[in-house]
């Protein structure tokens, strides 16, 4: 609460319902995140859970429990009191009257009583409770679906499911021209547009986080029952219809998954206060039924406070969240057990193909490595030989990064110290040498590793690329440079229908100028959080940006070098905005892709491989069929080209 107090006022505005500020992320310029500042308005009330969340039936047979190790002290399941009964907690199973009232009113204050979360809707009603309802040993006769060959041969689509489609039943939270309520997005309404995907060329999806959270969390960062499908998207059968529907249209699934923290279920004795010596802080109250129940036992947390000071490392890997997001105690034993167990029955149950680590750099030292390597010999022996594990460190220094990458089999990691280096250079505000240096900074960092990095123009935390006032050739620029450079692309939901940030800087999005809730708009015809670029329906598939972006991403699937080429630069700007030339090659093939991000027309003369695109060569644009070009000879040797590029165009070349 310390640093709402500093931020004042006007700040505090922008901030409500956007998450917990993640550590180190306001250390640098490059590294602040506000879609990592998601100060939810979960501190209004605690939860009133006291209808049945996630209760399975009195006579419900437990299921054996196979593989789940011994949890000492663990917490019996207590029967749940008939709707509105109360008393002081006891264990954490049950919210207390008074303290409910207590905090309410104390928290009501700064937000206003507007601001009060509505009443949460009850877990599905096959939502297990307890670990010990649950098995993670594998069907022999079950056949799940397999990795690709190559992830890097992938388009992925981001969506935020809140905000992406709703369809049948749907249930809103608040005010749907409000950016940070519940709009009633879900995944029944992701179903109904899978086609919409595939016709993009998309190869996977990724999803917002599935798991219950409070009503005013519709981000789903705040967990509170990590066992469940928050009933505003949906139901478990929902999530298995999903991936099996995409599999069936050669569509991967990727879950974001939330292991370093849970989400407002307690408050302290003393006051939230970090505190790094002595023994772990006190819990005074229960706020939330943390399920599954062998979580809610205070062993399972550090309780430390909240974090007051990001360049504190011992804070960043021990402290909860602003506002409330309490921090997980992974670095004991029977805690990380219980955690990898939980993601082990989510894998088994879904048949995702692979998932999205959220925060990882706060992780307790050595849980990253013990999950990692768990989770993938499981996907293994599930038949996915290549189950994608994506660390999600919002760093815009390579080395911050590396610690996560140099896992065995783990070589994927959002990419967002290249991110934060081109995305001047993209928009024709810096020279092209900038991204050219930025790939020499990728591979001095992490070497071959960096091909498989997911590459983006921007995702749910940062700014939409496309400012008002652009010209739209810009975006489809940048569209050549994500899915024709190095690493797996990922496309952010609406930016393939240019969707526009109502901002006029190029610089990193802050706790003052947040990216959220404005990036995050309502998808659906009639969604109501809009603006001009997403007003209306918005899953054109006749629109100028989403044909342009599939028909990259048809020549990027047809094209192997495309996919899985090393990279060679062969020409950049020093001086500005223009020519960017660089090729992929791959079982001796070349393709050379030549952008020029200036607004006017630009002529370049490059170097090509000699031995792969000789003199006398012809190259004929995929683009542009009819313009071809010859490779010739200069004085010194080798085989160069001559192109000539319109204003914030793309030539891709080939042999003819």
């Amino acid at each position: 609460m310390r640093l709402l107090k500093t931020l004042g006022a006007a700040a505090l505005s922008l901030l409500i319902a956007a998450g917990p500020i993640l550590a180190s992320d306001v250390v640098k310029p490059l590294d602040i995140r506000v879609s990592d500042v998601r100060l939810g308005t979960s501190l209004a009330k605690p939860l009133d859970l006291q209808t049945g969340l996630g209760l399975r039936p009195a006579e419900a047979v437990v299921p054996e429990l196979t593989q789940v190790p011994a949890i000492p002290g663990e917490t019996a399941v207590i029967p749940i009191p008939e709707i509105g009964a109360s008393r002081r907690i006891e264990d954490p199973s049950q919210p207390s009257a008074e303290f409910a009232d207590a905090l309410q009113q104390r928290l009501a204050e700064p937000f206003g009583p507007s601001a009060l979360p509505q009443p949460l809707a009850d877990a599905p009603f096959e939502a297990p409770d307890s670990i010990k309802q649950t098995s993670i040993a594998l069907d022999p006769n079950r056949k799940y679906y397999p990795s690709p060959a190559d992830w890097r041969d992938e388009l992925v689509y981001s969506v935020v499911l809140d905000r992406f489609c709703r369809a049948g039943d749907c249930q809103t939270v608040g005010d749907p021209k409000d950016g940070v309520t519940r709009h009633g997005g879900n995944i029944k309404g992701l179903i109904s547009k899978l086609d919409y995907i595939k016709e993009s060329e998309a190869t996977a999806i990724l999803l917002s986080p599935l798991l219950l959270n409070p009503p005013d969390s519709y981000h789903g960062y705040a967990p509170i029952h990590f066992m469940a499908v928050d009933p505003n998207l949906g139901t478990m059968e929902d999530v298995k219809t999903l991936v099996a529907e995409a599999h069936k249209r050669g569509i991967r699934v990727i879950m974001d998954w939330v292991t370093n923290h849970a989400g407002p279920v307690f408050e302290y004795k003393e006051g939230s206060k970090y505190r790094g010596d002595g023994p772990p802080k006190e819990i005074g109250e229960w706020t939330a039924q943390l399920k599954p129940v062998e979580l809610a036992q205070a062993e399972h947390f550090t309780r430390r406070g909240v974090i007051d000071n990001w360049n504190d490392h011992g804070q960043s890997v021990s402290g909860d969240f602003p506002p409330n997001y309490r921090h997980f105690a992974a670095d004991n034993p029977a805690t990380q057990e219980l955690l990898i167990h939980i993601l082990k029955w989510w894998m088994k149950e879904t048949d995702v193909d692979g998932i999205r680590l959220d925060a990882v750099k706060h992780f307790a030292p050595g849980f990253y490595r013990k999950l990692v390597d768990e989770t993938r010999a499981y996907a293994a022996r599930m038949g996915k030989a290549d189950f994608l594990i994506i660390p999600e460190n919002s760093s815009g220094v390579d080395s911050e990064i590396t610690p996560f990458v140099g896992i065995d089999g783990t070589y994927s990691a959002y990419n967002y110290p290249a991110y934060r280096r081109e995305n001047y250079a993209l928009h024709g505000k810096a020279p092209t040498r900038a991204i050219e240096e930025s790939l020499q900074k990728n591979l001095e960092a992490w070497g071959p590793a960096s091909g498989s990095f997911m590459r983006f123009i921007d995702n749910n935390d940062v700014y939409r690329f496309l400012r008002d006032g652009e010209p739209l050739s810009i975006l489809k620029l940048a569209f050549s440079h994500l899915l024709f450079s190095t690493g797996i692309p990922l496309v952010y939901y609406g930016t393939e229908q240019a969707f526009r940030q109502a901002i006029d800087r190029l610089d990193p999005e802050g706790p003052f100028l947040p990216a959220d809730p404005r990036n995050r708009e309502d998808m659906w015809g009639s969604g109501q959080f809009k603006s001009k670029s997403s007003a209306g329906d918005k899953f054109d598939t006749a629109s100028e940006s989403f044909r342009f972006f599939k028909r990259l991403g048809k020549l990027r699937k047809d094209l192997a070098p495309l996919r899985r080429g090393l990279q060679y630069f062969r020409y950049t700007e020093t001086g500005g905005p223009g020519i960017s030339a660089f090729s992929r090659i791959y079982n001796g093939q070349e393709v050379l892709v030549v952008m020029n991000t200036a607004n006017e027309a630009r002529l370049a003369e490059m170097w090509v491989d000699s031995g792969l695109t000789p003199v006398g060569t012809t190259l004929a644009d995929e683009l542009d069929p009819g313009y071809t070009v010859t490779a010739h000879a200069p004085i010194e040797g080798g085989s160069r080209v001559s192109v000539q590029v319109r204003a914030h165009g793309v030539r891709v070349f080939t042999r003819r």
